[in-house]
């Protein structure tokens, strides 16, 4: 009988994936404790005809020791921990599930602008100490004077885009991978990466974790930033270098920042983003609501059978 195997999850159950591959007539096993390095997965998934994952690394080194594994599906959009290249060259199918959590990054994300641009968070811990008055956390703009920058124009910035100009935010972008047309469609001004870094107000962070991406947002990038404006990073952690940013906080330069996403997660305790009133740390949660997570282990579990059926999966990248 065909087996999938998933790695490891952090969900809190499993029947989902259970239901719609056992009854397509295959196994299912969930590896305990889960895997969280190549050796894990090697020492245990041989038995797999396809592997669904959350975070472990499959690496070339994991597929070239595991040549019963025909298929991954990565419980996700971004397939960071994935060797395409490998799966490409070794013939082993690669899926994700794309349309995941479009709505609840976008809703975070906003979340986090408007309690920055209306100095909430200040506010917040200026109470519970005592405090009172808004006056040192001015200057307080209307929503309607500000620009919202999204670095990428995938579909989460799009999502993002409409919602914030409804409430009256100019839109700018970047991304040399969008047609005009779309950003027609969602009333953007097209700008350059470095026009967008000078320009905004707020700078909300959507692109992919790739090597021209890592440490995008450095302390060159601070340093041109508007005095004032505020970060948002729900798409990766490495895109952001961390010291250059705890830098220019310190410095004053940047009115906040709203960060879902860290170069290391947990994050460290010693960290000193730990510190700031003025910026908004969440637990890489932005992705989460129960329907997106019901959705998300639907769409992988269904991806994996699709395979095991002899199908391509719906959303395979390779």
């Amino acid at each position: 009988m065909k087996k999938a195997i998933i790695t490891d999850h952090g969900f809190p159950h499993i029947d989902l994936e259970r239901e719609i591959i056992e009854s397509a007539g295959f196994e299912l096993d969930f590896i305990q404790p889960i895997c969280k390095s190549e050796d894990d997965i090697i020492s245990t998934c041989g038995q797999a005809d396809a592997l669904l994952v959350q975070w472990a690394p499959v690496t070339r080194r994991v597929l070239e020791a595991l040549p019963n594994v025909r298929c991954i599906v990565r419980y996700g959009v971004g397939v960071n921990n994935f060797d395409l290249d490998a799966a490409r060259d070794l013939g082993v199918v690669a899926a994700n599930v794309p349309d995941f959590c479009v709505d609840e990054v976008a809703n975070h994300a906003l979340a986090m602008i408007l309690s920055l641009c209306r100095r909430i968070p200040q506010d917040h811990q200026q109470i519970l100490q005592g405090g009172w008055g808004v006056n040192p956390f001015r200057p307080i703009h209307a929503l309607t004077d500000l620009a919202l920058g999204l670095v990428s124009f995938g579909k989460i910035a799009r999502n993002l885009a409409r919602k914030a100009s409804a409430l009256g935010f100019s839109i700018i972008a970047c991304d040399p991978y969008v047609d005009d047309s779309i950003f027609a469609e969602c009333q953007a001004k097209r700008v350059e990466s470095d026009e967008l870094i000078e320009q905004a107000d707020i700078v909300s962070l959507h692109c992919p974790l790739l090597p021209e991406t890592t440490h995008l947002m450095d302390s060159r990038a601070f340093g041109r930033m508007k005095p004032g404006a505020i970060l948002i990073n729900t798409s990766r952690g490495p895109v952001v270098d961390e010291p250059a940013l705890v830098e220019a906080l310190r410095a004053g330069r940047l009115g906040g920042a709203g960060l879902d996403v860290f170069e290391e997660e947990p994050l460290p305790p010693g960290s000193p983003l730990r510190t700031f009133p003025n910026v908004i740390l969440t637990s890489h949660a932005a992705s989460v609501s129960e329907k997106a997570v019901e959705l998300l282990q639907r769409k992988a579990a269904e991806a994996a059978r699709d395979f095991l059926l002899g199908k391509d999966p719906v959303s395979r990248l390779v």
